[in-house]
């Protein structure tokens, strides 16, 4: 039973797909996927931004995986820039990952480098 109830916690809530354009700020509880353009800030818990994904905007979240494109600044507990990512802002994480092949552009403070205030910010992601 232990199994079912953690694959649910893991099931993408909503996709945003390819060819859909929102303008404005998005907020989500959950996994979200988004395949689509966004020019707004995105703030979630999990945020999955597919290889079409665009956003423009900042994003906050507990977790990040980005494949498409990013401009903008980036705040979560994890990052991981895949490879065919491109990404221009600043990239604050606790644990960053960046996969052979990705574009980046910025200044990126990960791990200890991080300093009070910016660490804690990071954690609330949905209180706002």
């Amino acid at each position: 039973m232990l199994r079912k109830k953690e694959e649910n916690n893991t099931e993408v809530k909503s996709i945003l797909a390819q060819g859909l354009k929102i303008e404005g700020n998005l907020k989500s509880e959950g996994k979200i996927r988004i395949d689509g353009e966004v020019l707004g800030d995105v703030t979630g818990d999990t945020i999955i931004f597919g290889s079409t994904a665009v956003v423009k905007g900042k994003v906050q979240a507990s977790k990040v995986v980005l494949m498409g494109k990013l401009e903008g600044d980036l705040k979560a507990d994890s990052v991981e820039i895949m490879s065919t990512a491109k990404v221009k802002g600043e990239v604050l994480a606790k644990e960053l990952s960046i996969e052979k092949g990705a574009s980046v552009e910025g200044t990126f403070k990960c791990g200890d480098y991080l300093m009070g205030e910016e660490r804690s910010s990071l954690t609330s992601t949905t209180e706002e």
